[in-house]
């Protein structure tokens, strides 16, 4: 029962972490299964679980509030229920993923339900808006987070008890040994879905020779992953700089200096609300309004005293707002302080509605499509390998640039003020955008080859003539295809998929189901493997 409580409180602590502080970026299935495993003592098969779903996870992100399927759940579960099995390590990984994969699917059917029930949550806010009261704002903010957490807590709950019987054992020693290769050759075979959803958001037929470059540096220079972000980090710079630097423009007068009713203290509050909760209220209706008014809502109450003023503020900025909250929201929030100090109600929301759809293109390609898919990659290769090192390494790169680049924008937007959208305008963000797609283009072209694992264990017979004495040789087709291009194999299966999502339009979901199934299928029939098997000693 404990560790059924201590999974549940995880499964919450991963989606709140996902809508929050972005702390350990927790929902995401490499470090959920990571502390799933802890919890449970296997760490290592949790680091496998999570790190095979975070390969197959990569480029799908809750873009716009789409909904994905839900695989830090998934990847609890099915660690889980996997440590009852009491069989050797792969086939643990293999019953972990078969059981992970399809619950990931299957949970997203509840997401919808947790994102439409804030909602009422929402209309309550607004009675408390023109009622003036910021507190009960505050009080609907916090407590619509409830639905979030109980899609995931029950489910996880649920799996958690049934661990404890010996019906997961069962199960176990009922499946045959070719659905169990088959379930390992479909996990290697997964990654190949996230990195086509990458590349279907990616400028690839403007930088493809990018893709060949990464491609070159592993494959056939044998480069570690590390390197080749470092290569990538290089072509990115050069490529800014010789875009060149945007026309200066000319600055706005500034602005005589006056006694600001705020104090540092109103600042810090705004800023540590935003960090803590912005998303936790996130709904279908407004989305993050009522994460914006609540942390907007210190310096709304010291710029309005007067009570109906006040209340006016916060029903102003109680209406839809959304857009990366990474790169973006934080911008918007101090530019958006620094307008109502300056008592410009129409420019506060202006650059709201100006702001928040740039910046959430920009924002979600920098933070989602490019920085998390190169650190979650390297860490999840490196998880695979049995190295602790790589969910500590991505934490650590989440936790301190994610708070170094929120905070960075929230004061410099509010000190900026007003002539923040002209230097906007200046096109800097779009240069760093177009740099961070150069970098993603090289690492993902390393990438590709090194995680997708398929080889062929197919064979045929000839016959040859060696001074005049006929030989049969059995000749490999890995052997040959190897000769041909090193990786075909896996280069192969991610074109297809990423054919399928861009020229076909399949849904996400149906392409990571038709994925696996026909990875279970060619495992099961023993055509094909994640590696060749050692050969006789």
């Amino acid at each position: 029962m404990t560790t059924a409580l201590l999974l549940t409180l995880l499964s919450v602590f991963c989606v709140y972490d996902s809508l929050g502080p972005f702390l350990f970026h927790a929902g995401r299935p490499l470090i959920a299964g990571t502390l799933a495993g802890l919890i449970i003592g296997q760490p290592l098969l949790g680091m496998a679980v999570g790190a095979t779903l975070e390969l197959t996870a990569l480029g799908v992100y809750q873009y716009g509030g789409a909904t994905i399927p839900d695989y830090q759940t998934g990847a609890i579960v099915g660690t889980a229920l996997a440590s009852a099995v009491a069989a050797p390590f792969d086939q643990q990984v293999a019953v972990a993923l078969g059981i992970g994969l399809p619950a990931a699917l299957l949970l997203a059917a509840l997401d919808p339900l947790g994102r439409f029930l804030p909602v009422f949550w929402l209309h309550r806010a607004d009675r408390y808006a023109q009622q003036g009261n910021g507190r009960g704002i505050g009080l609907m903010h916090w407590t619509a987070f409830i639905p979030w957490a109980a899609v995931r807590a029950i489910p996880t709950f649920l799996a958690a008890l049934a661990a404890t019987s010996g019906a997961v054992q069962d199960i176990a020693d009922a499946i045959p040994s070719g659905l169990v290769d088959g379930m390992k050759l479909a996990g290697s075979l997964l990654p190949a879905v996230g990195f086509a959803l990458l590349l279907n958001v990616m400028p690839v037929r403007k930088y493809w020779y990018l893709l060949i470059a990464g491609f070159v540096l592993f494959a056939y220079l044998e480069m570690p992953l590390i390197g080749i972000a470092l290569c990538g980090l290089v072509a990115a710079a050069v490529f800014v700089t010789v875009q060149g630097k945007p026309a200066q423009q000319a600055a706005d007068d500034q602005p005589p200096d006056t006694e600001s009713p705020l104090t540092e203290r109103d600042l810090r509050r705004s800023f540590w609300r935003y960090y803590w909760s912005y998303q936790v209220s996130w709904n279908y209706e407004r989305m993050q309004a009522m994460g914006f008014a609540y942390s907007i809502e210190p310096a709304l109450r010291r710029l309005y005293p007067e009570q109906g003023a006040y209340s006016e503020a916060l029903q102003r900025h109680l209406q839809f707002f959304n857009t990366s909250p990474i790169v973006g929201g934080p911008l918007v929030l101090g530019s958006a302080i620094a307008m109502e100090e300056a008592n410009e109600h129409t420019s506060a929301a202006g650059v709201k509605v100006a702001l928040m759809g740039p910046l959430a293109g920009i924002g979600d390609t920098l933070t989602w499509a490019v920085y998390n898919s190169i650190i979650f990659t390297i860490g999840a290769s490196w998880a695979l390998q049995g190295n602790a090192i790589g969910p500590i390494f991505t934490m650590v790169l989440v936790l301190v640039p994610y708070f170094l680049v929120r905070r960075w924008q929230f004061f410099f937007a509010y000190n900026q003020g007003k002539r923040l959208a002209a230097r906007l305008a200046s096109g800097a963000l779009a240069r760093l955008s177009d740099g961070a797609t150069v970098l993603g283009l090289v690492v993902l072209g390393g990438f590709i080859p090194s995680i997708v694992k398929i080889v062929t264990t197919l064979t045929y017979q000839q016959t040859i003539t060696v001074q005049g004495t006929p030989s049969t040789q059995t000749v490999h087709i890995q052997e040959q295809l190897d000769a041909l291009l090193p990786f075909l194999l896996p280069v192969t299966v991610t074109a297809v998929t990423y054919l399928l999502l861009r020229r076909f339009r399949i849904r996400t979901m149906w392409l990571i189901a038709g994925v696996g199934l026909v990875g279970l299928a060619l495992g099961w029939l023993g055509w094909f493997a994640p590696t060749l098997p050692e050969p006789p000693k």
